[in-house]
């Protein structure tokens, strides 16, 4: 009998390629989404260490569209949906952002529906999906943290935002808010047969499987390395390495929970002094200027990922350390 197949969309990006990896390891098959056909060599050349029978591609041109699934998902077991609209950020906050990742989030839900062979959907959101656009920059606080709530956080479709790196990632966060929201509908009017799990990792950081050059930094990645150039920081400090994200859908595919679950994917809040103070140590020559103490902090309930799953997670240090040590490397090469 063969193993497994698990479905995974946004295989090609930051977390994507480190949970592809995970879940072969695992002893599970998987086939992989693809938007462009040029996409399967590079995905090939970075599994080759793997059994190509384990291996499938399939080419999903427009997730928004449900009837790309229709092969997608033949066969499938069990789906993980990582993918979502990343543009330049300039790109339109509604057309750009949010409907791609409204309209690709519900393609898949429904696809899968077709499927009774299908027994898991794991859909990656976000805590940015779980709490309002922060007004100054990603600095969240006890105020304005949501994440236990089912209340609908709204959205303004027509807000204009800067078209720099923080612009970007607030139509990114408001883009999660509102695909998080329709998932949530999903379930409850329409009732799918799987079990339907949602994971909300907090800033994702750590060595990037995909970026080839210094000036390809980016996610949760740009904001810390501006934030530690900067005297003000970009982002807050819920945290979590992308290995332990990648670690959390392989441990999912082995534990049952009921259908619904939303689980928090951050390691317990860091202090910025301590993150300050260990930078600064550990890389001497690193003009870091951002300067303690920081104001605002968020209360988050982590025991699922603790409890349920078992995840033990990385340190700040090594967070730091595999960011920093792959960023000065990919600097010095340049």
């Amino acid at each position: 009998m063969s193993s497994p197949l698990v479905f995974i969309t946004g295989s090609t990006g930051f977390i994507g390629s480190q949970v592809a990896p995970d879940v072969l390891k695992a002893g599970y098959r998987v086939r992989l989404s693809i938007r462009d056909p040029k996409q399967e060599a590079a995905l090939r050349a970075r599994y080759s260490d793997f059994d190509k029978k384990s291996i499938e591609v399939s080419l999903v041109p427009d997730m928004s569209k449900q009837e790309y699934f229709d092969t997608a998902l033949k066969d499938v077991d069990h789906v993980f949906h990582l993918a979502s609209p990343l543009p330049a950020p300039s790109g339109e906050l509604k057309k750009d952002y949010i409907d791609p990742a409204v309209n690709g989030t519900l393609a898949v839900l429904r696809a899968a529906s077709a499927y009774p062979q299908i027994k898991k959907v794991i859909v990656m959101s976000s805590m940015a999906g779980t709490a309002p656009v922060p007004k100054e920059n990603f600095l969240y606080n006890d105020e304005t943290w949501n994440e236990n709530s089912r209340e609908v956080i709204p959205v303004d479709t027509s807000a204009i935002y800067p078209d720099d790196s923080i612009g970007g990632a607030k139509k990114y966060a408001s883009s999660k808010i509102m695909a998080h929201q329709a998932t949530r509908d999903f379930l409850k009017n329409e009732n799918p047969h799987y079990n339907l799990i949602t994971l909300h990792p907090g800033f994702v950081i750590g060595e990037s499987l995909i970026q080839q050059t210094a000036e390809q930094i980016s996610g949760g990645n740009v904001l810390l390395w501006m934030s530690l150039m900067s005297k003000q920081p970009f982002l807050g400090t819920a945290w979590v390495h992308v290995r332990d994200v990648a670690d959390a859908h392989v441990k999912l595919l082995q534990t049952d929970l009921q259908t619904g679950t939303e689980i928090i994917l951050s390691r317990p809040l860091i202090a910025w002094e301590d993150v300050v103070s260990f930078v600064r140590s550990k890389y001497p020559d690193l003009p870091v200027k951002l300067e303690p103490p920081i104001p605002g902090k968020c209360g988050m309930n982590i025991e699922i990922a603790e409890k349920n799953l078992g995840i033990q997670w990385r340190s700040m240090e090594t967070i730091v350390q595999d960011f920093l040590d792959q960023q000065l490397a990919l600097q010095a090469a340049s």
